[in-house]
């Protein structure tokens, strides 16, 4: 298991990475072709914003799963290990809730949008663009489903651990 998990942890990594630097060459070259070459090219635009979406939700779920999020532990901290956790798995539910409405939602545009053309790239619909956010989600709750159970160890685990102090 641990093998599949860090291949996928891997994959989803080398994909953000690829889709960054496609961005930044993207953003390179709308730079160079508008001043340096006086020519127009419409698409490095459009898919550098496509792009930068895809980083933006696919990254969010490496930072989660990687709790690199910006967060002020600081409160948390005065609490004991039970609260804590405690706190830490309402927050967890409190994501998954806003996760799945955002899921229900994303899915709606996608459906609303998906043969709606992109202007400059022809080939590309904006329902398939749209598909980057329940994707990012699926990708967010697969790493907070992974959170809530390590959660749950832990909170189990301190438990039998004081039981065992006390006694």
């Amino acid at each position: 298991m641990k093998r599949t998990t860090d291949t996928f942890n891997r994959t989803l990594d080398a994909i953000i990475t690829i889709v960054f630097v496609f961005m930044l060459l993207c953003a390179i070259m709308q730079v160079f072709f508008r001043y340096v070459a006086q020519i127009s090219v419409p698409w490095t635009e459009e898919a550098a914003r496509f792009s930068l979406i895809m980083v933006t939700f696919w990254g969010a779920a490496t930072a989660l799963r990687d709790r690199e999020h910006i967060s002020i532990p600081t409160l948390l901290e005065k609490f004991p290990e039970k609260v804590r956790l405690t706190l830490q798995m309402a927050f967890i539910i409190a994501i998954g809730v806003f996760l799945g409405y955002a899921f229900i939602g994303s899915l709606e545009m996608v459906k609303l949008t998906y043969d709606t053309p992109v202007g400059s790239i022809s080939w590309l619909t904006m329902g398939m663009v749209y598909l980057i956010l329940p994707s990012g989600i699926i990708l967010i709750t697969v790493y907070l489903i992974g959170w809530m159970a390590v959660t749950f160890r832990l909170f189990f685990t301190s438990e039998s651990s004081e039981k065992g102090a006390k006694e």
